[in-house]
């Protein structure tokens, strides 16, 4: 039987030969590759990654909500940032999908309700009151190690109400350093798999993963034999139960969430703080509406202060931490004259939608009050700081509460100058600066 090839209406784009050859140009500045790309193919544009296997990016806001939300049955999260994710951080939220996804986002969500974090907010203000008494002063300081080490800190300390010596701390944080970074590598450069077998290099990082797992597992078990109440996250996974059967996780599945917890929620909250207090450095007029909005309020009372939120989701918008996500068609499908086959890979750039000349005012700059003055902005279909759907980011009440309990702290304390430094985007598994260089002094002078 003569059976006719199907055929799909992909999107104009690049074909396998020119995907190959300009994958140096990509890899070099990825931000800036395929912004270029998104102006000459009007927002959306395909590319191949073999014979067999395409991808399609897109910055139009109505065919991510389309994947995201409105058909996300027919989405799951793709293989190539899964797969090897797994091996080191294991089969948690982020890196599963399914049966298994959804029964678990359903045990965990619960602990990140808005008013069961409440029980937290002590232990990340004391997390950053202490931090903070050792913040140094002087001109041309760089903020953003200081930054990730605090929100490392602050997720260590929610997840584990417990002391952990400096010597535990400093290896946790350095083990997920090198992780994170082998992983970047080894997903944008597949070919350095290889030479794994001579350089001995997958076998040392898997055995720094085993290393972390280790450390986990001996903190779950000793929670297990106490008889001591914490009010921290861990206390939350352990007394999480299944709805179909009553049963709680086992040791394996709560370590397999505490890593892909740390993992994602540590480093996004740093690159936003840092990014804000890089971009508050060269608002001053911002610096004083917060400074002012802050008078005759407690630390509590800035999560519903209205210019202080704004000025976060405007930072979120100029520099996502989620700066592009991806998902991977299930079945055929087709969107507004698009038709692509299954296993197509879809890739939403937020990056390039959040600065979008078409649906926002004057794109490019920093400009808090757009959230206020059009409150429907927060919500509109154009911006997705925490992504959509239901695998939007479970940390997102979290990471705002941390990233206010920060700058009210913060701009108590200190006053910051500009340097003249414009950081340099590393556009890595989540938007990070370079460096942020500033002055820094006490508030009082």
């Amino acid at each position: 039987m003569d059976i006719k090839k199907k055929k799909y209406n992909l999107p104009v784009g690049y074909s396998l030969f020119q995907t190959t050859l300009k994958s140096k140009e990509f890899l070099n500045n990825p931000i800036k590759f395929i912004s270029t790309s998104m102006d000459a193919f009007s927002g959306t544009y395909s590319a191949s990654l073999g014979i067999n296997r395409k991808l399609i990016l897109t910055q139009n806001p109505d065919f991510i909500n389309y994947i995201l939300k409105e058909n996300h049955r027919n989405y799951n999260k793709s293989e190539l940032s899964t797969e090897r994710a797994v091996e080191f951080f294991g089969k948690g939220l982020l890196f599963s999908n399914g049966d298994y996804w959804l029964r678990q986002r359903r045990l965990i969500q619960p602990a990140f309700h808005r008013e069961k974090l409440q029980g937290l907010y002590g232990i990340i203000i004391k997390s950053i009151d202490e931090f903070l008494l050792q913040f140094p002063i002087g001109r041309s300081i760089d903020v953003y190690p200081l930054v990730h080490q605090l929100s490392f800190n602050i997720i260590i300390q929610s997840l584990f109400d417990i002391k952990l010596s400096s010597q535990i701390m400093e290896e946790l944080n350095q083990i997920f350093t090198e992780l994170q970074d082998f992983l970047i590598k080894d997903i944008n450069q597949p070919l350095r798999r290889f030479f794994y077998p001579f350089t001995g290099t997958e076998n040392i990082q898997l055995k720094k993963a085993k290393r972390l797992r280790e450390i986990f597992t001996g903190i779950v078990n000793e929670r297990k034999a106490s008889d001591k109440n914490y009010d921290d996250l861990l206390d939350m996974l352990l007394k999480s139960k299944y709805e179909d059967t009553g049963e709680a996780m086992t040791n394996e599945q709560i370590v397999n969430e505490v890593l892909i917890l740390i993992f994602a929620g540590h480093e996004t909250t740093a690159n936003t703080l840092s990014w804000l207090l890089y971009l508050l450095s060269t608002n001053k007029e911002t610096v004083e509406k917060l400074t002012n909005s802050f008078d005759n309020s407690n630390i509590h009372e800035c999560l519903n202060n209205e210019y202080l939120k704004a000025t976060i989701n405007e930072v979120m918008r100029l520099y996502p931490a989620a700066w592009i996500t991806e998902r991977v068609a299930i079945e055929d499908d087709e969107f507004e004259g698009f038709s692509f086959p299954k296993n197509t890979i879809i890739i939403p750039f937020f990056f390039g939608l959040h600065r979008d000349k078409k649906l926002w005012t004057e794109e490019l700059k920093f400009y808090p009050e757009r959230f206020i003055i059009d409150t429907k902005v927060v919500k509109s279909k154009s911006y997705f700081p925490f992504g959509a759907g239901p695998r939007m980011c479970i940390g997102n009440n979290f990471a705002m509460a941390e990233m206010s309990f920060f700058i009210i702290s913060f701009l108590k304390k200190f006053q910051i100058e500009s340097t003249g430094q414009i950081p340099e985007m590393k556009a890595l598994i989540t938007l990070r600066p370079d460096k942020v260089l500033l002055n820094i002094k006490n508030a009082n002078g």
